[in-house]
Order: structure tokens, then C-alpha cells, then sequence
């Protein structure tokens, strides 16, 4: 089952509920001709049209000596099997729009005229619903507008053709069943507007709570940084205080009792010569403290980006940090978590993403970071306030960003700087 239906196309997940909505679409349109029979089921769609054209040319249609029993046989035999394979192309369709994430833009929108097709071919209004219902979720508002709107002009010009035809007596229905027809797809379309409508909402609500939650991962990280950088900073506070302000009194101490230790050569008193010695002992011990609080590890990137990473429910996040990174200062890790924040940001509000992956370790003496995602890429459009500011904030540490389009879908960060920051 994971090979067929990875975690985002399983049951429980809104992918999955669309792909289950079209196959049971896919099951109603070929099942409730079959089980209606040659004399009921109504063929008047253009899958249904072409099969009564094609079945005209071995079987001669009703007439007033024939009954015409195995035209209608025939005909009802090739809309099953139009239907069967447009209703195949239907879902190979949304199982490859839904899964394969990083197919590139034509590819994408060839697989949606195909789901267009299908549905106008068939009347369906369970597919259209589903289709109605993928839409707002799967492409950016202007897109799927265009779409709905391709989708509901498509059905009306073809069921109008049709009607006319009816009219004009070259279809063989009667006029009744052709009003009926007109109606009833009038009102799919109003069912697919309103499946559209709920879907719009859905997409909407899911993208707040998205939205929501990395934000709140985000103050939780900005929370595990901010204490880091306050800890290291009150360290370093704490050691300059010693050096300057507790190491020069001690040094000035062991230099006037040295200096009276000197001064009274031979005779100078057993306590003079354990104050000396005391004084020295805990001026090294300052010193060692000094140089211990200076080395102390810095900020924890690492904690700081799980935190980030672990409350962002979509896309699914993947981050690697080498084992052997050491901490690094302070400015680094604020910049680096800037950067992957800004990253998580676009790509939960702008790319569609559905994965993401972060690698962070060290090469060649410097910091280097990488991150990728399969969303819709920047295409031609203009770097933004985000990436400016991304390499302006690196530019002040010494380091680079590339920001690019990746090779098939989605899009790419690199950074590298070094460890410590810019040196003066």
C-alpha cells in the first residue's frame, strides 16, 4: 500500500479523500448504465452521442419497422467502454497530479485539461464535483477560477450543441428527455459551483491553519534561540566582569603582596607568604573561569530548528544537521534561522510545496546550508523584500546566498559563511 498510496493519498488525508471521490465518480458513471440497460440508460452526453453515432454505423437505430433493440445494445456497450477509459484517464490523472509533485508546468496542466476533458465528455457530476473540489487546493486562485470557469463553459457549450441537435430531430431523443437533460445539467452546475464554494473555504481554512502553526513554531524556536542568545550573552557578560573588574583587583593584590614579601626577604611573616600564595592560587582560578565561560558552547541552532521544523504541519519537512557541527556564535545562528524561516514561509504561503528538505554541516571551513522544496518555483519573477534581506543579513557576516529555480520543480537556496561570523 505505501508504494500506491504514500501518507499523503492514504484515507484519512484530503488528497486521499479526493482520490477516493474519484473513483467512486468513476464507479457510478459506469455502473448505473449497466445495471439501467439498453432502455433506460441516457446516453445524451457527447460520450453518449459518439457512441450512438459510432453503434449507427453496424446497427440500424428504432425506427417504425425495426425496434432497433441491438443499436441500442451496441451503443450502450461503447459508452461503457468511452466511459471506463475516460474515467481511467480521469484518475491516472489526479493520482499523478496528487503524487508526483514535482511535475513541471506543462506537464501539470496537461493533466488538468485531461481531467477537463473526461468530466465535459462524460456529464459526470460526481467528477466534476471532485474536480470542483481539487481545484482551489491544488492551483493558485486565479488558476483555478480560470479553470471552473473553463470547466462550466465547456459542459454548457457542449450540452447546448447537443440540445440544438435534439431540436432539430438528428439526434434520435425525444424532446422531453433532451428538456430534462438541458435542466438537469443546469443544475450540476450549480452543484459544482457550490462544491467549488465549499472546497474554496476548505483550501482557505487549511492554508490558515497552516499559516498558524508555523507561526506558532516559529516564536517556539525564536523562544529556544532567544534564550541561548540570552544565556550566552549574561556568560560572556559575567566573564568580562570577572576579568575586568575581580582579575585587575587580584593581579594589584598579588603585586603589593609580593611586593611586601620582597621587602621583608628572610624575615617576612608565614601569613604574608600564605596571602601571596592564596592570592596567586585564586587569580588562576579567575582566569580559568574567564577562559571557561568564553568557551563555552554558543547558541543551540540545532534545537532551534527542530522546534521550527517539528510545528509546520505541511509541507513535510526533512532536516539533516551534521553530527560533528559545532555550535556557532551567536550572529550566525540567528542568521541561519532567519533564513530557513523565511524559506518555510514561502513556501507554506506561496509555493504549494509539499516536501522540503534542510542540510546544514560544514565544508571546507565554513557553514554551509541548503534548502529545497518542491513547490512552483519564483519562474521570471522578481527577487523580493525576503531574499534581499536574506543577503544582506549574510553579506554583514561575511557570507553568500544562490537563490535559484530548481532543475525540474521547485526552488533552491545555498548559503555558506563562516563559522564565526565576519572577522574584523
Amino acid at each position: 500500500m505505501p508504494a500506491i498510496f504514500p501518507s499523503r493519498l492514504r484515507p484519512g488525508s484530503a488528497a486521499g479523500v479526493t482520490l477516493l471521490a474519484s473513483l467512486a465518480g468513476s464507479a457510478i458513471e459506469i455502473l448505473v448504465p449497466w445495471l439501467l440497460g439498453p432502455g433506460s440508460a441516457d446516453l445524451f452526453s457527447p460520450a453518449g452521442v459518439l457512441a450512438r453515432t459510432l453503434a449507427a454505423r453496424f446497427e440500424a437505430p428504432a425506427s417504425l419497422i425495426s425496434a432497433g433493440n441491438d443499436h441500442a445494445v451496441l451503443s450502450l456497450r461503447i459508452f461503457l467502454g468511452l466511459a471506463a477509459l475516460l474515467c481511467a484517464l480521469f484518475v491516472a490523472a489526479v493520482v499523478l497530479r496528487l503524487r508526483a509533485r514535482r511535475l513541471a508546468p506543462q506537464a501539470d496542466a496537461a493533466l488538468l485539461a485531461v481531467q477537463l476533458g473526461a468530466v465535459c465528455a462524460l456529464h459526470s457530476v460526481v467528477l466534476s464535483m471532485a474536480l470542483a473540489a481539487m481545484l482551489p487546493s491544488q492551483l493558485a486562485p486565479r488558476r483555478a477560477l480560470l479553470a471552473l470557469a473553463a470547466m462550466l463553459g465547456l459542459n454548457t457549450l457542449s450540452i447546448a450543441i447537443l440540445a440544438v441537435l435534439a431540436l432539430q430531430g438528428e439526434l434520435a431523443t425525444s424532446d422531453s428527455k433532451a428538456t430534462a437533460t438541458v435542466l438537469y445539467v443546469l443544475l450540476e452546475q450549480l452543484v459544482v459551483l457550490l462544491t467549488f464554494g465549499l472546497g474554496w473555504l476548505a483550501s482557505r481554512e487549511r492554508r490558515a491553519r497552516q499559516a498558524l502553526a508555523a507561526k506558532h513554531a516559529e516564536l517556539l524556536a525564536t523562544q529556544v534561540l532567544l534564550a541561548d542568545t540570552i544565556r550566552e550573552s549574561e556568560r560572556m557578560r559575567i566573564a568580562r566582569d570577572l576579568h575586568d573588574s575581580t582579575g585587575h583587583h587580584l593581579t594589584a593584590l598579588n603585586l603589593h603582596l609580593d611586593l611586601a614579601r620582597r621587602k621583608a626577604g628572610e624575615q617576612a611573616d608565614p601569613s604574608l607568604l600564605t596571602a601571596h600564595g592564596l592570592s596567586r592560587d585564586l587569580l588562576a582560578q579567575v582566569r580559568s573561569v574567564v577562559a571557561a565561560e568564553r568557551a563555552a558552547e554558543g547558541v543551540d541552532l540545532r534545537l532551534a530548528l527542530q522546534r521550527l521544523c517539528a510545528g509546520i504541519p505541511q509541507p513535510a519537512i526533512t532536516l539533516r544537521i551534521d553530527a560533528e557541527l559545532a555550535p556557532p556564535a551567536p550572529a550566525v545562528a540567528h542568521a541561519i534561522f532567519c533564513c530557513v524561516q523565511e524559506a518555510l514561509s514561502n513556501a507554506v504561503r506561496h509555493a504549494g510545496a509539499a516536501r522540503l528538505t534542510i542540510d546544514i554541516g560544514m565544508r571546507a571551513g565554513q557553514l554551509h546550508a541548503v534548502i529545497e522544496d518542491d513547490g512552483c518555483g519564483r519562474g521570471t519573477a522578481a527577487e523580493g523584500n525576503g531574499l534581499r534581506g536574506m543577503r544582506e543579513r549574510l553579506a554583514m557576516l561575511g557570507g553568500v546566498l544562490e537563490a535559484a529555480d530548481l532543475p525540474r520543480r521547485g526552488f533552491g537556496l545555498r548559503i555558506a559563511l563562516p563559522q564565526a561570523g565576519a572577522q574584523p
